[in-house]
């Protein structure tokens, strides 16, 4: 290479660098322009190319409806010290009222429990089964101060714990006289079928049972319905058995296995995980210790298991 080549080549670079340096300054320049007059895109990205259907996208920050200057549940139920809890009193032995009026129950007990590992006093919300959901995302209460059915469309407004507080076997319920040799003669337009109003029961009657004609109540209304004889059925929790059958002993249960199982448990405001991840840390601690079976035998799993029905006690997997 001669000498005059490597003097052109040099002078080159310089040339190169003091043009970049200068393109630099000016577009640094012309941003700081930009900028300043208000632009916050002044340096573009890439265009990138998405399809249609990609191009909206959604907000991803939870939405937590929490009365006050507070980012949880859980943050405001230690700073008050007062819980406001969801309920319907009406599905005895789960939760009702002592003849003094005062709320009781399988459930009952085990809210009480949780308000007091928070040292926080209940407060009873009272409000329709089929209204609880709607009236969580109005912040009507705080959470539900009973457990429900773990259903993907009712996870749309609340946030389910992450552990059962109790599992549910669903049997039928016959009035007084009435006798079926399987489940599917319940699927004639001649069978009146009793449902909770918005409950997982009236769900599944509509899929297994299509031609029956539903009766939409509250659940003591159901109950009544069948035993007068005015429904030929009722879809019901192995919890409201021995109760209604007392009350109405020529009520008789279709005997065999559970028409289907339920998974329920309490639920708060939609994106509250702060108050989920302590729920779920405390059931699976009343778990563990036994507490949720040792109230579910009392309260239902013994006197179900004595109709000769399925009644599962939680228990943590380990005991075993």
């Amino acid at each position: 290479m001669s000498r005059d080549k490597v003097v052109i080549d040099t002078q080159e670079e310089a040339l190169l660098a003091d043009a970049s340096i200068a393109d630099r300054r000016k577009f640094i320049k012309n941003a700081g322009l930009v900028l300043g007059a208000g632009a916050v895109s002044a340096i573009a990205a890439p265009a990138i190319a998405f399809p249609a259907a990609a191009t909206k996208v959604s907000p991803t920050s939870p939405v937590v409806n929490v009365t006050g200057n507070y980012n949880s549940l859980l943050d405001k139920v230690m700073a008050t010290k007062e819980i406001r809890f969801g309920v319907d009193l009406t599905f005895a032995p789960l939760q009702y009222k002592t003849s003094s009026g005062s709320p009781t129950g399988y459930i009952i007990d085990l809210a009480r429990s949780l308000a007091a590992s928070l040292g926080a006093t209940p407060k009873w919300v009272e409000i329709p089964f089929g209204d609880l959901f709607a009236g969580q995302a109005a912040d009507k209460f705080d959470m539900s101060g009973i457990a429900a059915t773990i259903k993907p469309e009712r996870a749309q407004k609340v946030l389910f714990a992450g552990a059962p507080a109790f599992v549910e076997s669903n049997v039928v319920l016959l009035k007084p006289g009435y006798k079926i040799s399987s489940l599917s003669q319940l699927n004639s337009s001649s069978v009146t079928i009793a449902v909770v109003l918005g409950s997982s029961q009236e769900s599944a009657a509509k899929l297994l049972y299509p031609k029956a004609k539903l009766k939409r109540l509250e659940n003591q209304a159901a109950l009544a319905d069948v035993s007068a004889g005015r429904s030929h059925a009722m879809i019901v929790g192995e919890f409201s058995v021995a109760d209604a059958i007392k009350a109405t002993p020529k009520l008789t249960v279709f005997k065999g296995k559970p028409v289907f199982v339920d998974e329920n448990s309490f639920f708060m405001p939609a994106g509250d995980f702060a108050m989920k991840n302590y729920v779920d840390t405390w059931l699976r601690y009343e778990t563990s210790h036994n507490t949720l079976a040792g109230l579910w035998d009392s309260y239902v799993g013994n006197a179900a298991r004595k109709l000769g029905l399925q009644s599962v006690s939680v228990k943590s997997a380990w005991s075993a």
